[in-house]
């Protein structure tokens, strides 16, 4: 459990800090980001490794320190669910953060947020 917190921990403060080499090392090479809107855009929106990374890159996302509160964790084998609360200045992610075992490394293949924008 402990390697998949640190994983989740790499990939939030890499999101935070805008750290893109770290996100090519800890999100999987299939990774997909899945939101429910996207800014002011309604629907469904699908996000590739490629795709994350440009979106911090080019700072539509990330740069802002968030608190990590770890709501549920599920392991099996070589996968590991993960429901956790990120809270920022600004806005607070409820996510379903989804880990595989790869080559003896964790890596997080499925990010799936609802976004709120916080209120004050």
């Amino acid at each position: 459990m402990e390697q998949v917190k640190t994983a989740i921990e790499a990939f939030v403060k890499a999101g935070d800090d805008r750290d893109t080499a770290v996100l090519e090392n800890i999100l999987h090479a299939d990774f997909q980001n899945i939101q429910d809107g996207f800014f002011d855009e309604g629907g469904i929106f699908v996000f590739t490794k490629a795709d994350y990374i440009e979106l911090i890159r080019t700072k539509k996302f990330g740069g802002s320190p968030r608190r990590i509160d770890y709501q549920h964790i599920e392991q099996n084998g070589n996968i590991a669910a993960v429901q956790v609360k990120l809270e920022s200045q600004y806005l607070t992610f409820h996510s379903l953060i989804v880990c595989v075992q790869d080559n003896g490394h964790w890596k997080v293949i499925n990010n799936i947020p609802t976004i709120e924008v916080n209120k004050g």
